[in-house]
């Protein structure tokens, strides 16, 4: 009993560490890009804050990572992938999910998440697709769910799928990150559904993560899935067209509105 007791306490404890030093990584990037927000002058560019959180938050991970791996950052998934398929499944995955949640918040009309608002394609595709996706991955599922690797052992099976407790835990804290999103003017209903995806997104990354060794496909994950959110966009637009018999002007109206 006691040793149970010891090992109830030393996973608590593990997982507690794990939130709370990346809830620091997260404070401080959002704390820095919204003092960037706050006293940027009339006409700053819109970019600035958004690339600030995410360079911000990279640079604070690495250090973790660097100062936690004594000399072997493959312990953090700084390694090519032990083993073939990570990349073809975290890409499949994560288009398909971008594309379901794209079109789900369009079809609900629940609008957009207001940090990118006012930001050009080019950036979006510099500052979400790479910028952010790396930077979260680094976090997440570099430095959060290997520092909880010790509760490997932890977990359940679904569908032939063995799901450990970090794969769990990284998920479920990379969704919650992003409820974030109701302090910057994001609509409750966008937050939710981002939540929703995250989750799941957080789940094909972090099983892809344990499963080569490896952090890349968890990127090739990420990057997929805003993808995937461009790809459900398109679809949703030419279904307007050509099911529901809307004009092209009509759609695009719709959609800013």
């Amino acid at each position: 009993m006691d040793r149970f007791d010891k090992r109830t306490g030393d996973a608590t404890s593990l997982v507690i560490s794990a939130t709370f030093l990346g809830l620091v990584v997260l404070f401080a990037a959002w704390g820095s890009s919204r003092a960037v927000r706050y006293l940027a002058v009339e006409g700053s560019p819109e970019w600035m804050s958004v690339f600030v959180n995410y360079a911000i938050m990279l640079a604070v991970s690495l250090i973790l990572v660097l100062a936690s791996s004594t000399g072997d950052p493959s312990r953090f998934g700084f390694t090519r992938p032990k083993v073939g398929g990570g990349y073809v499944a975290g890409i499949t995955w994560g288009v398909i999910l971008g594309a379901i949640a794209s079109s789900v918040t369009l079809t609900s009309r629940a609008g957009g998440m207001s940090p990118l608002k006012g930001l050009s394609f080019v950036q979006i595709i510099l500052l979400v697709w790479v910028l952010a996706s790396v930077a979260e991955e680094i976090l997440v599922r570099g430095y959060v769910q290997s520092y909880l690797e010790p509760l490997m052992d932890r977990g359940f099976s679904v569908f032939h799928l063995r799901i450990s407790l970090p794969v769990i835990m990284s998920a479920v804290f990379f969704a919650l990150m992003h409820i974030i999103l109701l302090a910057t003017g994001t609509s409750f209903l966008t937050t939710y559904i981002v939540v929703v995806f995250a989750f799941f997104l957080g789940l094909v990354a972090a099983y892809q993560r344990e499963r080569t060794g490896s952090i890349l496909p968890a990127i090739a994950a990420h990057v997929s899935f805003n993808v995937g959110g461009v790809v459900g966009g398109a679809i949703y637009v030419i279904l307007q067209i050509a099911v529901v018999g809307k004009t092209a002007v009509e759609v695009t109206k719709a959609l800013s509105g």
